[in-house]
């Protein structure tokens, strides 16, 4: 019974010893942001490999289905050292010894491999498989982590987003009216007004009414009236000037005249413009049927050439007649004094001071205090920039489009805005676009 329990004995005792391992110690993964080393240290002192086998050790990086293999290391039993020595030697290789990742049994080797950094190893974990090779059998072992969550790629995250400047006006309470339905036309090169001629009688009818419509308000008082005056550009650049500023002047005396009632002097009254009325020639060839319109609006939109050169240049298209046929139809109707609308401060118009006040809230930097304070006006037209210009700046392009986009219509200030955001969408798709590049690198 005695010898049966010391042979059970060893026979466990030599089980337990060839499951004893290689100790892994001082495992270490790092990056220099290209390159992964991967490094640890074997201690191969261990009794559980026998002298006739060697240990396999197979190191890997991994994430989810990721996976990259590295340099494996064997570690020899001097038995199998001698034995693969000896066939090496048969086979014609009497230098055959061992190779850099092979390691005799009882020393300590300083493992290091280096592989190229990829994008999925954001969470990397190292682990190691062994494998038991000898005596025509191979014993695979548990694998074992070494590390795990390793963050050794680091995603480049977009720049954040751009605050642009902002283009910001505080509105003004106004009365507008229709252009082209309150132009007063005048002869050719003359600032002295004809009732007689143009339709002008009518259009005399509805300025008077309107300015009729602010005063018999008693919540209103007038601030301003503008006016403006233009000449049609066949004449003197200087010239033009002088009859746009006096044909305005003209108007601004005939309703001062016809309604002395509300004692209105030139102060109450705002001169815009007073120039050659280009804008309104290429309105009205744009509109035309001229076959040579092309022509004319390619010479008029061009800003290299100056004033006196396009009328030249029109001059010279089909020998003059373009020209004289623009006399004849066209430039009557530029020389003009067109009423523009009124300025006025009203008791009930409490939105104005509101917008304001958001405007005022948003040169200061408090846009979320800017969209609260005009939420009760949001609606009126005159708000839709301020509301663009309150999101704009809070990095909400996408919510401030819209607002933008119906303001249009009443302020000079909107279309601005939006090109800066368009501008800003493409500095963001070229940010986008230089991440991408670099990511492929790390495919």
């Amino acid at each position: 019974m005695k010898k049966l329990l010391v042979v059970v004995a060893m026979i466990f005792g030599v089980s337990i010893v060839s499951d004893a391992q290689t100790v892994i110690s001082n495992e270490s993964m790092t990056h220099d942001g290209k390159t992964v080393t991967v490094s640890f240290d074997i201690d191969t002192d261990v009794k559980g490999i026998p002298s006739r086998r060697k240990e396999v050790i197979m190191p890997y990086i991994y994430n989810g289905k990721d996976t990259l293999w590295l340099d494996v290391v064997e570690v020899y039993g001097k038995g199998r050292f001698k034995r693969e020595r000896q066939v090496n030697a048969i086979a014609g290789d009497k230098d055959w010894e061992l190779a850099d990742n092979q390691t005799l049994k009882g020393d300590i080797y300083e493992y290091e491999a280096q592989v190229p950094l990829k994008r999925w190893m954001k969470s990397a974990n190292l682990s190691i498989r062994r494998q038991l090779v000898g005596c025509a059998c191979e014993k695979d072992r548990e694998d074992e982590n070494l590390q795990e969550g390793v963050a050794l790629f680091e995603e480049p995250a977009l720049p954040p987003r751009r605050t642009p400047e902002y283009v910001l006006a505080d509105v003004g309470r106004t009365w507008d009216f229709g252009q082209d339905e309150l132009e007063i036309i005048f002869k050719v090169s003359k600032i002295e007004i004809d009732s007689s001629v143009f339709n002008n009688e009518v259009t005399f009818g509805k300025i008077l009414s309107a300015v009729d419509k602010i005063f018999s308000n008693p919540k209103y008082k007038i601030d301003k009236i503008e006016v403006a005056g233009y000449a049609s550009p066949e004449g003197p650049p200087a010239f033009n000037t002088w009859l746009g500023e006096n044909r305005a002047k003209a108007l601004i005396n005939y309703i001062i005249e016809h309604r002395p009632q509300y004692n209105l002097t030139m102060e109450d009254f705002k001169i815009v413009n007073g120039d050659e009325n280009w804008p309104g020639l290429r309105r009205v060839v744009a509109a035309s049927n001229m076959e040579e319109k092309d022509q004319v609006l390619a010479i008029i939109d061009d800003e290299n050439i100056p004033s006196e050169r396009k009328k030249l240049r029109i001059e010279a298209i089909n020998y003059g007649w373009v020209w004289k046929k623009m006399l004849d139809e066209i430039y009557p109707h530029l020389r003009c004094a067109r009423y523009l609308s009124i300025y006025y401060d009203s008791t009930d118009d409490k939105a104005v001071d509101i917008i304001n006040e958001s405007n005022e809230l948003v040169r200061e930097g408090k846009y979320a205090e800017a969209l609260e304070h005009i939420d009760s006006v949001k609606e009126d037209m005159r708000a839709y920039n301020t509301v663009g210009v309150a999101l704009m700046m809070q990095g909400k392009f996408e919510e401030a489009m819209p607002w933008f986009e119906k303001a249009l219509e009443g302020s000079t200030c909107a279309q601005k805005n939006i090109d800066a955001i368009n501008a800003e969408y493409e500095y963001e798709e070229q940010q986008r676009k230089a991440v991408e590049e670099y990511l492929k690198q790390y495919e």
